[in-house]
């Protein structure tokens, strides 16, 4: 009999699908067995598997709960569609003819429709001497994943970049990954305006 302070839910990794053993306080993975075995496979996998796992069973888990909550409310749930189309030109900076979402708007537009949006950085990777950075956003049910060189004012990679640069990156990266959900993404195409879904229908 399976213990009611687990949740049980199945991954597909690749080729390959598990049936995985999550504590409901917190969503950490406890077993992780092939679908249909009672075999726990979690010390035999590699770390980086088992992180990817984890990651792919927390976005499970937030669109279940999101779900749950939406249904609970009666409130409409956003998607991409409707999203792609909020005007967000009055918020966007410019720098070397490049645009940019103000990653404060970003973040507070992203809470007013989606109060229960979470993000958080992952671990930043070195290229020789410069540095990408990482920022996962769940939003809406989903989890969408943006990355981004610390780049200079002429948008070129900074060699081995001190604390203000990687933060200065870090916020951008923010607002791209908030973009993924569709909130400003068209400003990263170079259009000036969201494309509405009359304009996408008259241009086919």
């Amino acid at each position: 009999m399976r213990n009611k302070n687990y949740t049980w839910i199945t991954i597909k990794y690749k080729e390959d699908a598990f049936d995985v053993k999550l504590f409901n306080e917190n969503y950490v993975i406890s077993e992780i067995r092939s679908v249909d075995s009672e075999i726990n496979i979690a010390a035999m996998l590699d770390k980086k598997i088992i992180y990817t796992i984890q990651e792919m069973a927390d976005a499970e888990m937030n669109h279940k709960q999101y779900m749950q909550d939406k249904k609970f409310t009666g409130e409409p749930i956003m998607q991409y569609k409707e999203l792609r189309q909020i005007n967000v030109s009055q918020h966007i900076e410019k720098k070397n003819g490049l645009s940019y979402l103000s990653w404060s708007w970003a973040v507070d537009q992203l809470l007013q429709l989606d109060d229960s949006a979470t993000w958080e950085y992952l671990e930043p990777k070195q290229f020789g001497e410069s540095m990408m950075v990482f920022c996962k956003v769940t939003a809406f049910g989903k989890s969408r994943i943006a990355q981004l060189p610390v780049m200079d004012f002429r948008n070129q990679a900074i060699p081995n970049p001190n604390a203000y640069q990687v933060n200065t990156a870090m916020q951008r990266c923010l607002a791209k990954a908030i973009s993924l959900h569709g909130i400003g993404l068209y400003i990263y195409a170079g259009e000036d305006l969201p494309i509405s879904d009359k304009d996408v229908s008259t241009s086919i």
